[in-house]
């Protein structure tokens, strides 16, 4: 068995704290690290809680006085149905460095999380030190553009339709419903019935035989433990918002890329166009290029292999994060 496949979903890494801050009406749960260096602020993506990071969360607590928020409508922090956009999300995350780490810090998100951190490094410029943005969908999913991404609207509408309806989460349902493109195939490629049927059969064992870890079924990768986690708790009104434009309302990336100043790291995973599903992956080229031409001090590092690369690749995710801050500090541009 692999690292990735023996860490756990269930607990608390070792040397941290699950603590509670309110802000703007909300309460947002997040976890936070030792004191050993720079404050350094993990911002998980859509459907993903603080969990997410497990992997990556002890290498980078020997270094790093981490912490890991909860978005709201994710994990154990407040839902707001029709509330949910990124000036907000921003907001919540600007008191919290303000009031919670209370210094200017590093700042690093996933997808979502990724645009969140541009955000901040836009709009609250005092309390940041550099990003790191990962896999940031910071064109592909604003609105209008993201009309015309058939596969990401599917994928957040199927969330919607199945993952929201009242009742126990269907998540078995919502697994079975989502699909990749196949080069030449209109007809999405879908996880087999039966790999379905033996996943949640193995999952409904490991539940009553270890009902203190319920998602760490067996022989399954982190990211997909982890990810039954996100999609049985986190509120389906954020990818509403995210397909009707309200995630993205008054909020626009260019002039957030613009007023960006500080050193960004940009991680991207790659990405190609089908001819019927639009975008397969958060960024194409011509994105990336985009970026560049709108931030000054820009580094730019493509990891293929999957979206969440701190997940699925968790070593190589440590090991550009910290080449980045490092040259940075070569550079005196860090304290």
């Amino acid at each position: 068995m692999d690292k990735l496949t023996k860490i756990k979903v269930a607990g608390i890494p070792e040397g941290f704290q699950e603590l509670s801050f309110v802000t703007n009406g909300v309460t947002l749960n997040y976890v936070v690290g030792p004191d050993n260096g720079l404050p350094l602020l993990l911002i998980p993506g859509q459907m993903e809680s603080w969990q997410g990071y497990k992997c990556v969360l002890p290498e980078l607590s020997k270094r790093f006085h981490v912490f890991v928020p909860d978005l709201r409508g994710h994990g154990k922090s407040t839902w707001t149905p029709g509330q949910y956009s990124y000036n907000i999300c921003g907001n919540d995350l600007k008191h919290f460095i303000q009031d919670v780490i209370q210094q200017s810090t590093l700042v690093a998100g996933l997808s979502s999380g990724g645009v969140l951190a541009i955000w901040l490094a836009a709009y609250a410029p005092e309390n940041v030190l550099a990003i790191i943005s990962e896999d940031p969908p910071i064109f592909s999913s604003i609105w209008p553009r993201i009309q015309d991404e058939k596969l990401m609207i599917r994928n957040f509408k199927v969330a919607v339709d199945i993952l929201g309806k009242p009742g126990k989460r269907d998540v078995e349902g919502y697994l079975s419903e989502v699909g990749i493109p196949v080069e030449g195939k209109s007809e999405l490629l879908k996880i087999p019935t039966f790999i379905i049927k033996i996943m949640f059969f193995l999952d409904r064992i490991n539940r009553a035989v270890h009902p203190d870890t319920p998602y760490d079924t067996p022989f399954l990768p982190y990211n997909m433990r982890a990810g039954q986690k996100f999609l049985s708790e986190y509120d389906t009104d954020f990818s509403r918002a995210t397909i009707d434009g309200d995630l993205s309302r008054d909020f626009c990336p260019e002039e957030a890329l613009k007023r960006v100043k500080c050193p960004m790291l940009l991680l991207w995973a790659g990405a190609f166009r089908h001819e019927t599903w639009g975008l397969v992956g958060a960024m194409e080229d011509k994105d990336v290029e985009r970026v560049s031409t709108l931030v000054d001090d820009l580094q730019r590092v493509q990891i293929s292999g999957g979206h969440e690369i701190h997940m699925v690749q968790p070593r190589r995710y440590i090991d550009e994060l910290t080449k980045f801050i490092d040259d940075l500090r070569d550079k005196k541009k860090l304290p």
